[in-house]
């Protein structure tokens, strides 16, 4: 579900004030994608997934550049800085501690994130209902649910 609703999240700000195929020819979107690897694929597959249920072929309506910073902010920064130069449309930022630092080093390129933590408190966005400025995404409560989970695996490790 997770990975539907990214999908749906990036599509909305992206191909919203997109003209009908009749008007003109369709353009191609190219998005920046910047993740610090490992489990996060999972967030990237999830994009790639919910734009495909949309109709949108990558390739042909979206381009997809994806850069695996390896959780190395260095190259967050280094890719950010290339998106913007290169002028993508949008850059796609998974976890704060990507989106953060694209924020930081970038001015000109809307953002849509894909973090666990809360993005008003991490300094993201202004809050919910109006997050001002560039950036927008969404929240899934993986920190919240932290305790939970302890606790899961405590009652079955005792078993």
């Amino acid at each position: 579900m997770k990975r539907k609703i990214t999908g749906l999240a990036l599509c909305a700000l992206l191909f919203a004030p997109a003209v009908p195929a009749d008007a003109q020819q369709a353009k191609a979107y190219r998005v920046g994608v910047i993740y610090q690897g490992g489990p996060y694929k999972a967030v990237v597959d999830g994009l790639r997934d919910g734009l495909r249920q949309l109709g949108y072929e990558e390739g042909k309506q979206v381009l997809l550049e994806i850069r695996d910073t390896k959780s190395d902010l260095k190259l967050v920064e280094d890719a950010a800085k290339t998106f913007e130069q290169e002028k993508i449309n949008l850059i796609y930022a998974v976890t704060t501690t990507v989106a953060t630092p694209v924020k930081n080093v970038t001015s000109q390129i809307p953002i849509v994130f894909a973090v666990g933590t809360d993005p008003v408190s991490t300094g993201l966005v202004q809050s919910f209902g109006k997050p001002g400025g560039r950036l927008t995404g969404v929240q899934y409560s993986t920190t919240d649910l932290t305790g939970k989970r302890l606790e899961i695996l405590r009652k079955f490790s005792q078993n």
